[in-house]
Formats: C-alpha cells, sequence, structure tokens
C-alpha cells in the first residue's frame, strides 16, 4: 500500500493498525483505519478501512468508506461495485440505483453480461421480492438488447412471484441469443412451475439444437430421474459418458447421477475416463470409482450374485488405497478398512487403519473409533472397548473417544460407566447433542427415568431438530409413555429422514401396539426387502407374530 510519495506518519500509522490485526485486535485496527481515512484522502487507505470494517461486521462504516472511495475515484468499478454492494445489504435500493447504473455503464461489455447475471444474487435472503424487481427493472431498462440483462429481469420477476412477466423476459433473451444455457434452465425452471413434462421437452427441444451442450444435458438426465425416468436418464447418461469433447465438470456429474440410477458400471466408464484428463484431483476420482464399485457390489449382493459383490468389493478397495495423502484419504482408507473386514479380513483391515498416519488428534481418535466398530462388528465388544479405553488415556480431552468409550460400556452391560461417561461429556460440551440422546434413548428403551429421559431428549431436539435418531428416540419415549399416536408421528418424521431398520423396528412395535397389524406387516416386509441382514428386524417381526399373520415369499423365510 504505501509508496515512496507516502508520508511517515501514514506509513507508521497502518504498520500499527496491521499488526494490531495480527495480534486478534480487529477493534483496534478498525480505530486506527477509521481516523486515517478522516485524516488522508488516499483510495488505498479507504480500500483497507473498508475490508477491517467488513472483517469487524461494521456495516455503517463499511458504507462510509465506500462512499469516500468512490467521491475519490469515482470512475473505479472496484469502488463503484463495493458501495453498491454495501448499499443492498443495508437496503437502500435508492441510493444503490444511480451507483449500479454507473458501475455498468463503466463495464466492459463482456463483464457486464456476467454482471447481469450475477444481479440477483447480491441481495440478502430476506430482501423484498418486489422492491429487487423494482431495482433491478430500473437497472436494465437501458439494455433492451443485452441477453443476460434480460435474464436478470426474468429472474427477478420469478422471485417476485410474476411468472407472466418472467416467461416474457426469459423469451426475449432466448431470442436474442438462443445458444444460452442460463436462458435455458431458468425457461424450463419457468415452465416446471406450471408442467415438469414442458420443462423436459424445452431441455430435449434445446439438445436436438445443441448436442454438445453437456452441462444441459447432464441437467436433463438428473431431471429425467427424478421423473421416475430411469432408462431415459441412463441414455442421456451414456452420450455424455461418450461424448468427444467434453469437459470434466459435466463428465463428473454424469458419473454421479449415473451411481443415483442405479448404474454403477457406466459411473465407472465415466470416471475412468475423468482419469485420462488434465487437471483433474486424481484422488477425487480414485475415491469415487471406489465408491462406484462399492455401489456394485451392493447392487450384486442384493441380486445375490456373491461372486459380483466379492469382485467389486476388491476392486473398490484397489482404488481407495490409491487415494493420497488429502481431503479423501482418511474416508477412502476408512472405506477400504470395512470392506477388507466384510470380505473376512480383520487383520488387514486394522492393519490398515492403525498404520494411516493421523495429522491431528481428532483424525487419530476417528481412526481408533473405526478400528473399534470392527472389533465390535465381528463379536468382540470387549476388545473393542479396550481399544477405546487405552486411546483416551493417551488423549483424555477427546470428546469422541469419550463418547464411544461410553457407548461400548453400554453394549458390555457396564451402565454406570455409561451413564458417567455421557454426562462427562455434557460437562465438556454441552452443545453435544448425541450424548443428550444416547442417554435419553437408554433410558426410554429401559424403561427407567423417563421424565429425565424427556428432558435430555428435548435438549438434544432443541440442538440437532431434524436429526432422525433423536426424532427416533422421541417417538420411542412416547411409546414407552404410551401415548402411541404422537410416537408413530415422530418415528414417520425420523424415517423420512433416514431410512434405518431400528426405526423400522421401532415403526412396527408402535403400529402393533395401535392395533394397526396390516401396516406393521407392510413396512416390515418392505424393510426385510430393503435391509435383508438386518437380524434384529427379522426378530422383533417374527416375536410380533409378524411372519404368521402373512406368509414370507421363499426367498426371505426365517
Amino acid at each position: 500500500m504505501a509508496t515512496v510519495d507516502t508520508p511517515a506518519q501514514v506509513v507508521f500509522e497502518v504498520v500499527l493498525a496491521e499488526i494490531a490485526l495480527k495480534r486478534d485486535k480487529p477493534q483496534v485496527a478498525l480505530a486506527a483505519y477509521a481516523d486515517l481515512a478522516l485524516k488522508y484522502n488516499d483510495p488505498e487507505i479507504f480500500r483497507r478501512t473498508f475490508e477491517v470494517a467488513a472483517l469487524n461486521r461494521q456495516p455503517e462504516l463499511m458504507l462510509e468508506a465506500a462512499r469516500l472511495w468512490v467521491e475519490k475515484e469515482p470512475d473505479s468499478t472496484e469502488a463503484l461495485n463495493i458501495l453498491a454492494s454495501t448499499q443492498l445489504l443495508l437496503g437502500r435500493y435508492a441510493e444503490a440505483q444511480p451507483i449500479l447504473l454507473r458501475y455498468f455503464a463503466l463495464l466492459p461489455e463482456d463483464r457486464r453480461s456476467q454482471e447481469f447475471l450475477r444481479l440477483g444474487q447480491r441481495f440478502p435472503a430476506q430482501a423484498d421480492p418486489q422492491r429487487i424487481l423494482k431495482l433491478i427493472d430500473a437497472v436494465t431498462a437501458s439494455y433492451q438488447s443485452v441477453p443476460d440483462a434480460q435474464l436478470a429481469r426474468a429472474q427477478a420477476a420469478l422471485r417476485a412471484g410474476d411468472d407472466a412477466m418472467a416467461l416474457e423476459a426469459v423469451q426475449r433473451a432466448r431470442r436474442l441469443q438462443p445458444d444460452s444455457e442460463p436462458g435455458v434452465l431458468l425457461y424450463a425452471q419457468i415452465l416446471s412451475k406450471r408442467s415438469p413434462v414442458a420443462a423436459l421437452n424445452a431441455l430435449a427441444d434445446y439438445l436436438s439444437t445443441y448436442p454438445n451442450a453437456s452441462s444441459i444435458r447432464a441437467i436433463y438426465a438428473q431431471q429425467l430421474l427424478v421423473a421416475d425416468k430411469s432408462a431415459d436418464a441412463r441414455a442421456q447418461l451414456q452420450i455424455l459418458v461418450a461424448q468427444a469433447g467434453i469437459g470434466p465438470e459435466p463428465l463428473f456429474a454424469a458419473a454421479a447421477i449415473a451411481i443415483q440410477a442405479q448404474d454403477p458400471p457406466l459411473a465407472i466408464r465415466g470416471l475412468q475416463r475423468l482419469l485420462t484428463m488434465d487437471s483433474v484431483d486424481a484422488s477425487l476420482i480414485e475415491y469415487n470409482l471406489g465408491l462406484a464399485y462399492e455401489s456394485q457390489g451392493e447392487l450384486a449382493k442384493s441380486r445375490a450374485e456373491q461372486q459380483g459383490e466379492a469382485t467389486a468389493d476388491a476392486d473398490a478397495v484397489v482404488h481407495y488405497l490409491k487415494v493420497l495423502p488429502g481431503e479423501y484419504y482418511v474416508a477412502a482408507r476408512m472405506r477400504a478398512a470395512n470392506l477388507l473386514a466384510r470380505q473376512g479380513d480383520l487383520d488387514a483391515a486394522r492393519a490398515l487403519l492403525q498404520t494411516t498416519p493421523a495429522r491431528d488428534s481428532a483424525t487419530r481418535a476417528e481412526l481408533v473409533i473405526g478400528e473399534a466398530t470392527l472389533v465390535r462388528d465381528s463379536g468382540d465388544v470387549a476388545g473393542a472397548f479396550r481399544l477405546v479405553d487405552a486411546a483416551l488415556k493417551k488423549d483424555p480431552a477427546s470428546i469422541l473417544l469419550r463418547y464411544e468409550r461410553g457407548m461400548l460400556a453400554e453394549r458390555s452391560g457396564q451402565m454406570a460407566l455409561f451413564e458417567q461417561s455421557m454426562r462427562e461429556v455434557i460437562k465438556r460440551d454441552p452443545k453435544y447433542a448425541q450424548a443428550y440422546n444416547a442417554l435419553g434413548f437408554t433410558y426410554a428403551d429401559r424403561n427407567m427415568h423417563l421424565k429425565e429421559s424427556r428432558v435430555l431428549l428435548e435438549k438434544a431436539l432443541s440442538l440437532s431438530p431434524n436429526d432422525p435418531f433423536i426424532l427416533d428416540s422421541m417417538g420411542w419415549l412416547y411409546y414407552r409413555e404410551k401415548n402411541y399416536s404422537v410416537a408413530l408421528e415422530f418415528l414417520n418424521r425420523a424415517v423420512s429422514l433416514r431410512q434405518d431398520p431400528e426405526i423400522i423396528e421401532h415403526q412396527i412395535v408402535v403400529l402393533k401396539a395401535m392395533g394397526r397389524d396390516d401396516e406393521a406387516i407392510r413396512i416390515w416386509r418392505a424393510g426385510l426387502q430393503q435391509f435383508p441382514d438386518s437380524k434384529e428386524l427379522r426378530a422383533r417381526g417374527k416375536a410380533l407374530g409378524l411372519d404368521r399373520a402373512l406368509p414370507l415369499p421363499p426367498s426371505q423365510s426365517l
């Protein structure tokens, strides 16, 4: 910022302000810069004052710094942009209008179009849509022949609920620029409010004229999948995966959608092609190849193709192990270990996690818990407890390890240690919702301390209101209190957020208690189709006599 012409006193005060920032004293820095802005008519000082004011969330000072900056540099698009943004943030639309008009007038033509597309995103979420529409309409009035200006008007009209105006503006934009991808997407969005089929047709018509529009084809495939047109979606994905010259982003999107469409082989082809492209994150692709092969294994398992499942799992492990240290490294090693354990090689799975380097204590705790889960799932709950207990002694500050040790204590019958652990977690981290939930659910499950269970679960729900497992716990508490209708409401909400065999198990118990046997049978049978390996769900249905009420097909016999 300082130059040879900058007065020594300015340099001195700037240095002091920056030192204050580095010492985590932003208010001191803000006061210093505010003083500098008043003393010296320097654009760079106005810029830095604005930045520090924004850091301190001082909108009025941000506004004043931006105004002074524009006064000093009236043709600076950066200064005009920052002033307009601050005015919009504060809801001062009348003041923002002339600033925005000047800003767009000074922008080069190529940048102007991009900024028109971003114009609607500059307003706070709670802003009045009608005021937004009025301002954008005024700002774009002089740009009737600019397609993206018309799209900005269409977006604002759609936000304000004026579909007719939105449709008129987007059609004008498409006449000006027929190949506009934002134009056809906004057009389809408007049409979908009246007719999802019309929106799909609009995308199909566009692709018939512009077949190489890979991003639009990926969105079209996704929308076909949403409309339960899986075969049509897969046909579009096949075109994408084979398309010459496709970019990495739409190809990656095609692979992700192929997984949703239950076509892992197609996803694998797309991901393998991505590995041949420059400037892609190879570890991200290898991780997703692992996920795709895992998905292929799950499909083979559901079709009772044991060889296909084993081969897919082995391929998944290979790709997970190719992931290099970084964002996906630990997750890939954890998934590889789970697959190795599922293949029967628990020793190799544990060795893999034990040799995975941890960048910090939280990662180390995550790896220990992952290993303990493998040991527990093998039937050795005591061994899993010993593993976590030893790790906690080395890292007593770890909330994750303390919580996990408590959960394993409950599984191994050490109720006093379980309660002590959960209360200690809550004491150390009063916002740890799962600790309240674990203690509250255990009391409800054992039909004891139900008043305290309610206090704990209500606290958990206040901290995490959409957690399906906490909703399930509340449902189970209401069941214990014999308030079956409310119990079912909570359980239905839980299962809508997360398909889980334990939640389904609770549903059928409550339905049975309500005398709604046919519904209980239907949900139980559907649950067994979805979770055929759930011994608990199968046993619960048998204990309730649901198997006698309606025989299962041979493949699902008990």
